[in-house]
């Protein structure tokens, strides 16, 4: 196989995941992909997801020579499994909280010729919770929020329930979708940093089990702080991201 015939099938895989980037207008681009465990390492899913970041990010430079690329690298640093609607906070001194080893996706980002941020969860999570400390207070939520008993519910159109967050002794502890809105609201707070760009991309790979609570913070996001001008693309793939699905969303679709 030809280095010009493996180029174009990087792609053509990637394509779907920048559909509706314009070709005539400048667009500013987030990729985010590398998700990690800091339990669990690097491994397979967070190396190929990181590489269809880097590959989805060349396509998208190449789409409009105005084109700016970000890549960001999420790191579940809460000491369990997000897959599921909570997150637990890892004692001082667990595998969670030691210093990241990020060797695998430096060379990566080095062979590519790129730089890359880090995100912490942990950071996205007191985040969270600080923007719904009015519900720990007992000050009415404006909606689409609502507060019934010590859950905190997001009002969804897609899901019959969404639980946000619970207000537990005096404080807030988000959950997982209200984690996820946050970094939609940070990645999107970088992109307005290119004023030249009237649009802004947030490219998302996640694994396949993750697809809930995603698609739920993009939903928080987009409906909540959300503008016409910004778009979700929602990409799940399994540990070879081979053949991945994307899903883009905007504020209108929900």
């Amino acid at each position: 196989m030809t280095p010009t015939t493996l180029s174009t099938e990087r792609a053509a895989r990637v394509a779907p995941l920048l559909e509706t980037v314009s070709r005539t207008t400048r667009s500013a681009v987030l990729v985010a992909g590398g998700y990690f465990e800091t339990a669990a390492g690097i491994g397979a899913f967070s190396l190929n997801s990181f590489g269809l970041a880097l590959e989805t990010g060349a396509v998208a430079r190449r789409l409009h020579r105005g084109n700016k690329v970000l890549y960001d690298v999420i790191v579940n640093d809460l000491g369990m499994s997000c897959s599921s609607d909570a997150c637990t906070v890892p004692a001082p001194g667990s595998p969670a909280a030691e210093v990241l080893d990020l060797g695998p996706l430096d060379a990566a980002a080095a062979a590519a010729g790129v730089a890359y941020s880090v995100t912490r969860e942990r950071t996205l999570r007191n985040r969270a919770a600080r923007a719904m400390k009015d519900a720990a207070r007992g000050v009415e939520l404006l909606p689409p929020f609502a507060r019934e008993g010590d859950e905190i519910l997001f009002r969804s159109r897609s899901y019959a329930k969404v639980l946000a967050g619970v207000v537990k002794d005096a404080h807030v502890v988000p959950r997982c979708p209200l984690i996820v809105a946050e970094y939609f609201a940070r990645y999107f707070a970088r992109l307005r940093a290119f004023p030249d760009c009237p649009r802004r991309h947030v490219v998302d790979i996640n694994s396949l089990a993750d697809r809930d609570k995603v698609t739920k913070g993009a939903e928080i996001y987009l409906r909540t702080r959300g503008t016409s001008d910004e778009e979700i693309t929602l990409v799940f793939a399994d540990a070879e991201c081979a053949d991945p699905i994307a899903l883009t969303y905007s504020a209108y679709d929900f």
